[in-house]
């Protein structure tokens, strides 16, 4: 069994607060429900899903979907700072999965298939990503980040499955992969100039990048392609949330 931990911190996105009246996306209502209602709904599907915190501002949260979950503790400054405060109150010794609470077309069968891909290699920790080509064709042309990697254009999920006695040891290191977990290119760049080299030659292969992660975290990372670009769908514009709308009226 493992956990998860919704990040649902406040972002105070100006541009949200403007059009539909919130600052926290996590709390935008989209038929009725709370975009983080449905990551809930998805987490629950899911039999191997124990416990469900979210991390996020509690007078904002606990009110609206704290019976929905277990406890909901309050926000880091940073991404990484509230998977900490996540992690703190669970003391899990298993794998946690660590998911974000603006993915609202998520299903449980997709994080059905998420651990199903990670159960087959050993590792640390396992983070989704999507091809390009599979992306577009359930959303279009979207203004979306993907790096070009040998073998096809992918760009990061919004979900992370970590063992937690290890994200201590390099909180520094994967701080930063947590924070730009969006982009590949990021990452690439965080890697070292090697990766940057492959990647402008167009020869910087999935492997090349997991590779890099174990020779400095000395722990093992894998990229798990899923074929699901729910995985991928956050809703972090406006346009997004009229995408959304359109998908979680069918």
């Amino acid at each position: 069994m493992s956990d998860a931990i919704i990040l649902a911190g406040g972002d105070n996105n100006q541009e949200f607060q403007k059009k539909f009246g919130v600052s926290n996306r996590s709390l935008l209502v989209i038929h009725d429900k709370f975009m983080i209602e449905y990551v809930i709904e998805a987490l629950k599907e899911v039999s191997s899903i124990k416990r469900i915190v979210v991390v996020g501002p509690i007078k904002e949260l606990k009110s609206r979907i704290g019976k929905f979950v277990e406890e909901v503790v309050p926000a880091g400054n940073d991404p990484f700072e509230s998977t900490l405060k996540g992690l703190d109150y669970l003391k899990s010794e298993q794998k946690v999965l660590v998911i974000s609470s603006d993915i609202p077309l998520i299903k449980g069968e997709m994080i059905d298939d998420f651990f199903l891909r990670c159960s087959k290699q050993t590792a640390d920790f396992y983070y989704p990503i999507v091809r390009k080509e599979v992306y577009q064709k359930k959303f279009g042309q979207s203004k979306r980040t993907f790096g070009n990697l040998r073998g096809g254009s992918f760009s990061g999920g919004n979900m992370l499955f970590i063992d937690p006695a290890l994200v201590q040891k390099k909180k520094e290191f994967i701080s930063r992969i947590i924070k730009n977990r969006k982009s590949l290119i990021t990452i690439a760049r965080i890697l070292g100039p090697g990766i940057i080299f492959k990647y402008i030659l167009k020869s910087l292969s999935i492997k090349d990048i997991e590779e890099r992660v174990a020779r400095i975290l000395g722990m093992k990372g894998l990229a798990i392609i899923s074929p699901y670009p729910e995985v991928k769908f956050d809703v972090d514009s406006p346009e997004h949330v009229d995408i959304a709308r359109k998908f979680l009226k069918k």
